[in-house]
């Protein structure tokens, strides 16, 4: 019998957004992530912000084997106890509570968790880290973010014996859109890929099984480079599920 493909849950906009003949509210992810997942082989689920989850998260965790923080708008300083920087975007509460309790209550357990960009942001919140607001203030901003609608592309190196190394190497191309960073770590968290300007790329936790987060968009090649780290989390999310 072939075993179950592990259910992987992929957070969430909660956004207006303009849909054919509407123009509504809606809950929105990037078809990458969802891709990314399915290529891999899990089953890809995706969690709106749902409010009840930012305070009992496990209502939502006890029916997934993995959890995927996708990338967006900038985690709100309050967070993480900083001032507002200008060019910091508008808060929302929401989106910010559920995924900062998803992430907390899926660590607590032990549960595979991968970061794309807004969602390493949201590991190291979730560990008391805090954010460089504007990264243009400290680097060249375009291989970062070449514009508002398009990906910058630069190098990464990756920590030898780091759980990255082990899913994607020592490093190579990788598509980036951001212009917000890691500023004081998190607990328990270490930095394990950096870009040649010295931006921090990628945090993993080494006393969890799989606790990842890259500040890069693998879901923008999600068949092609992205396709180990989706698959490092769905195998991962195998693994965990096979024991309980």
């Amino acid at each position: 019998m072939t075993a179950p493909r592990p259910t992987i849950g992929i957070t969430s906009y909660w956004t207006h957004a303009e849909m054919a003949h509407w123009d509504l509210d809606a809950v929105l992810v990037g078809q990458g992530y969802v891709e990314g997942v399915r290529l891999a082989g899990g089953r890809a689920l995706v969690l709106p912000a749902d409010p009840l989850w930012a305070d009992h998260p496990g209502d939502a965790l006890d029916h997934l084997d993995g959890l995927l923080v996708v990338g967006g708008d900038d985690v709100a300083p309050e967070e993480y106890g900083c001032d507002r920087h200008p060019a910091t975007g508008a808060r929302h509460p929401r989106r910010d509570a559920v995924e900062l309790g998803l992430v907390r209550g899926a660590l607590a357990r032990s549960m595979p968790v991968l970061g794309i960009c807004r969602g390493i942001h949201v590991l190291n919140v979730a560990r008391g880290g805090t954010l460089v607001q504007h990264l243009p203030e400290r680097v060249e901003i375009t291989p970062h973010r070449a514009g508002d609608r398009s990906f910058g592309e630069h190098t990464v190196e990756v920590a030898a014996g780091s759980l990255l190394s082990t899913v994607i190497g020592a490093g190579g191309l990788v598509s980036s859109h951001h212009h917000q960073g890691i500023d004081r770590i998190g607990a328990g968290l270490a930095c394990v890929a950096r870009a040649p300007d010295g931006v921090i790329e990628a945090l993993e936790d080494p006393a969890l099984p799989f606790c990842l987060g890259v500040l890069w968009h693998p879901d923008a090649d999600p068949a092609g480079s992205g396709a180990p780290l989706f698959g490092g989390l769905v195998a991962a999310a195998a693994l965990s599920s096979a024991r309980t």
